[in-house]
Order: structure tokens, then sequence, then C-alpha cells
């Protein structure tokens, strides 16, 4: 819901400030002062009380039944103590300290004054403590267990390496989560103007369709038209194709990107997150130029921006291909759809996946951020999305250049029809895009169609 999404936020937000802002972060964590390193001085030069962040990803693997990187409050204190089980560290007492949790909440028939569980012992505070997460990362629980791990002098693997990955992490899941929810709406909305335009594609005739559409100027010029092309299709597929606009509900959806973008942040978003090289270098912040590194501005912008053509791409992917596959009980071929379409419908839905290909990929000046790859492919969430535009847009190209005679018009008109798109809402792309400085996205090209 929409207090979940903005609690989110909050706490992404959170911990970008903690990466970029927490000066006594390297103090904190000097390894010279570390937990491990006072243990080992305690154990005579040996830290057997600690565990490495390896250790506790195993404990969390096992835990993860599902592999969907979230464990429950319950999993997590059940796991913790698995992964401390040898050593002098309670690992469910040390996760409700962190918490601030009270340990009689979350404690059966163990050691009460201790915090320490019993062998029945219910782990789960859910129950009883709302301050108590519902479900867990493994980045978060080695923050909460972080007086208990053994780490590296220095690198990735040491305590602020450690630290700044697993803020790293959580940025990036809170931002796809608090993208996610926060265009709900709006996808929910594109999702059911797409289904029912392509529904209307595949059953009305070609005259129809652009009856619908007000791509003809007088009901009496349809019916003249219908009476001279009647019995005769050759004289319909000769006549000159009338290009349409981008769909509305295209044009809402990237707007309704825009107004969340524009509504959640502030000037002070796009200060820079480090004063210098020096100051990043000091936290363990590693880029090779100060401008690499992500304001809270381009966050927000490039979470809302890969969640927005994640959701497009696949949307229309689904609604336009796949959905062919039910239509047939399953067996049919993914072009059932595509050639129960008329010529005006199929230039309508290029035109409309090409002005998506557009503006994510030609006019977006600012990229993608968070993106996630697929395991089997290799390719990140936005290569995905791009290979879809394309195939969708090669797919729609050959059944028109198969029903029409001035393609060449028809690609320059679709062009203008975007050109239009871009003039008109130029300040509310501008900030999700950036702005069309040598003017390429706005200039219409010279058309007769």
């Amino acid at each position: 819901g929409g207090e979940d999404a903005t609690k989110v936020l909050i706490v992404g937000r959170l911990c970008h400030l903690l990466k970029f802002r927490l000066k006594t972060l390297p103090t904190l964590l000097d390894p010279k002062s570390s937990p491990a390193v006072l243990a080992a001085g305690l154990g005579g030069g040996k830290s057997t009380g600690m565990i490495t962040l390896l250790e506790l990803s195993s404990s969390f693997d096992l835990a993860d039944d599902d592999d969907d990187g979230l464990i429950s409050f319950d999993e997590a204190m059940e796991a913790m103590e698995s992964a401390f089980s040898g050593t002098h560290f309670h690992g469910a007492e040390m996760v409700r300290d962190t918490l601030l949790l009270t340990s009689s909440s979350s404690t059966v028939g163990g050691d009460a004054s201790r915090g320490v569980p019993s062998g029945n012992a219910t782990f789960g505070a859910n129950a009883h403590n709302k301050s108590a997460p519902r479900n867990v990362t493994l980045s978060e629980l080695a923050l909460l267990s972080a007086r208990g791990l053994r780490h590296d002098a220095s690198g990735p693997e040491s305590a602020l390496g450690t630290v700044q990955s697993s803020l790293d992490d959580i940025v990036g899941r809170c931002f796809r989560e608090w993208a996610r929810a926060a265009l709900s709406t709006p996808l929910k909305s594109f999702r059911t103007a797409l289904q029912e335009r392509v529904e209307v594609a595949c059953t009305v005739s070609d005259l129809e369709w652009r009856r619908l559409n007000g791509l003809v100027e007088k009901d009496d010029a349809l019916l003249r038209e219908i009476n001279e092309s009647k019995g005769d299709q050759t004289k319909l597929k000769q006549r000159p194709m009338v290009v349409g606009q981008v769909s509305p509900y295209i044009v809402s959806y990237i707007l309704a990107v825009s107004a969340v973008l524009n509504r959640s942040v502030c000037p002070a978003d796009s200060l820079p997150p480090v004063p210098s090289m020096e100051y990043a270098k000091v936290l363990g912040i590693s880029f090779r130029d100060e401008k690499e590194i992500p304001n809270m501005l381009s966050t927000i912008r490039g979470s809302l921006l890969g969640e927005a053509v994640t959701t497009l791409s696949h949307s229309l992917q689904q609604l336009i291909l796949e959905s062919a596959e039910d239509d047939n009980g399953g067996n049919g071929d993914q072009h059932t759809k595509l050639k129960k379409c008329s010529p005006s419908s199929l230039v309508q839905l290029l035109l409309d996946v090409k002005f998506v290909h557009r503006c994510f990929f030609e006019r977006n000046q600012y990229g993608f951020l968070f993106t996630t790859s697929d395991f089997e492919t290799g390719k990140t969430s936005d290569e995905e999305s791009r290979d879809i535009t394309e195939d969708l847009s090669k797919r729609l190209s050959i059944y028109v250049k198969s029903k029409v005679t001035d393609e060449s018009s028809i690609i320059s008109a679709i062009s203008e029809r975007h050109s239009q798109v871009f003039v008109s809402c130029d300040l509310f792309f501008s900030s999700l895009f950036g702005e069309d400085e040598d003017g390429s996205f706005t200039t219409s090209p010279s058309s007769t169609v």
C-alpha cells in the first residue's frame, strides 16, 4: 500500500544517507578496535568467537527455502542461533539487542535474564513486538550481527567494505520496491487500456478501427469509402494510410512516472553525495570520478526509469504476443493476434512500441539504476527490455509491410507523431529523460502522411 511504500522510501533514504554521510563510520569500524580483534586478544590470539560473512551466508541460504533472498524474522533468529553456535555469542540475542527488542517478548522457556532461548524457544518477536521486521535479507542480517563477524583488515571483505556493500544492497532493494509500489496504479490503468486496445484491434475491420480512433473526418466519407471498396480489398490496400497519434495510455503512464519523480525529490537531492573523492575513499567508496557517484535525485530517477521500462516492455510483450497462446489453448503460435489485426491497428501498435523504445533507449540520458540480471541469460533487466521492444518493432514492421504499400511514408509519419508528443510534454519529459538540447526529438520531419 501507499503507507508501506512511504516507509520503504524513508528506509532507502536513510541508508543512502548513512552510506555517504556517516563520518564516524571509519572510526567505529577501525580494524584495531573491532570486536574480532578484541576477541582475538582475549582468546590468546585466535578469534574463535567470531564467524565470517560466508558462514552467516550459509545459514541464511539454508533458511531461504524459496531462494528469493528473503527469510522471515523467525527464520532469521534461528539462522543466527545456528550460525553462532559454538561461539560465545548468542545470535538471536544479538539481533534483539541491535533492534532494541525486549528479550522477554521473544523467549519462551529460556533464561529471560540473559535473553537466551531454550531449545524449544520461539524466536518470533513478530507475534509480540510490532517493532520486529516481517522479513530480513542477508545484507540486513549482516548489519544486525556486525559485532559478531570476523573481517579482513581492508578491502571489500573488511568491516567497512561489508557495511558499505550491505547498505548498497538495502538501498537498491528499497528503491526497487518503492518504485514498484509508486507506479502500481498507473501500470494497472495502462495494462487495462492496452488489453482493450488489442482486443478491439483483433475483432474489428480496418474501416471500423479508423472510425473508432478518429482517423476519418466524416461518417459520410466513411460510408462512401465502404461502398467504393466493397468487395475489392485491393482498393483498401492501395489507399493512403492515415497514422494516428501515440496512444493516450502510454503518454499518461510516462507522465505519471514523471509526476512521481517530481513530487518525491527536493532541491537538496541534486547535491553531490560526497564533498570530495578523498572523503569517499575514507568511507570505503571507490569510484573513478566524483560524477559517477549517484546523488539522491539520480537514485530515485534511475529506480523509476528501471521499473517503468521493465513493466512497459513486459506488458507490451505479454498482451500483444503471449496472450495469443491463451486463444489457442496454449498450443497456438504467438503471431495469431497479429494476423487478426487490421493494417491501421498494426500501424498504431508499431507507433506505440517505437515510442516506448525511443523514450527509454534514445531520449533517456540518465540510464537505469538497480538493474537485476537474469540468471539464465546473464542480461540485465534494461537489456532484456531493449531486446523486447526491438523484437516487437521488427515483428510489427513485418506485418505492416505485408499489408501496406507506403511503408516509408508511414515510418516518417510515426517519427513525426513522436516529435509532437516530445514537444507538447517536454516540460515533464525533460526531468525524467533529460533535456533535448540539440532538438533531435522535438523537430518534426517533413511528411505528407
